[in-house]
């Protein structure tokens, strides 16, 4: 997908916002295990001109994945229909740039635009010691819920979300939609 396909990415000043109590995809957590079973003789994945972080990783921030109407009970108020919950790792953009992962000359267009299609551009939250960081979501890890009990570090606003979902169905869809095709209302 050319750059001129996609649509600029919300402002930072209206990524993040406390929403609900339930947890919701998008959510940021912190101090969640991050770590994958791990063969001792796996294979770089740097071959070709893309390099990708696959783990294993420290404990760290991490966004959420699983859809919303995926973990709640239908027709029971405040419930989850089950535990498991499929997170994003947040990693730090320098140290993505520092790894060679992200090259710097695109940084400009990241921030504008959030394009490279694997990543989801977080903005730094200050108060909670969150730097400006990309989330892998072609990385996705798999953890129980109660691991991110009393870990949320904040939720996305309305159109973060709604951007998120953008992004998503870019990835695993192939496809560019417009940010007008979404909603993420409360419900």
């Amino acid at each position: 997908m050319a750059l001129s396909d996609w649509e600029a990415r919300p402002p930072d000043d209206s990524y993040y916002a406390e929403r609900t109590s339930y947890v919701r995809q998008g959510d940021l957590f912190q101090d969640v295990p991050l770590g994958y079973p791990w063969p001792p003789d796996a294979a770089s994945h740097s071959a070709g001109k893309r390099k990708f972080l696959s783990g294993p990783f420290e404990p760290g921030f991490a966004m959420l994945l699983t859809p919303t109407c995926s973990m709640t009970a239908q027709g029971v108020a405040d419930s989850y229909a089950h535990p498991v919950r499929m997170l994003a790792p947040a990693i730090p953009l320098q140290e993505l740039l520092d790894q060679g992962v992200v090259k710097a000359g695109s940084v400009s267009d990241l921030r504008k635009y959030d394009h490279l299609i694997n990543y989801f551009y977080l903005p730094e939250i200050a108060e909670s010691e969150f730097p400006e960081s990309l989330a892998l979501i072609y990385s996705a890890i798999t953890v129980h819920h109660d691991y991110l009990e009393e870990r949320r570090v904040t939720q996305l606003a309305e159109p973060a979300a709604v951007h998120l979902k953008y992004k998503l169905t870019a990835l695993y869809g192939g496809s560019l939609f417009s940010h007008a095709d979404f909603e993420d209302p409360i419900g």
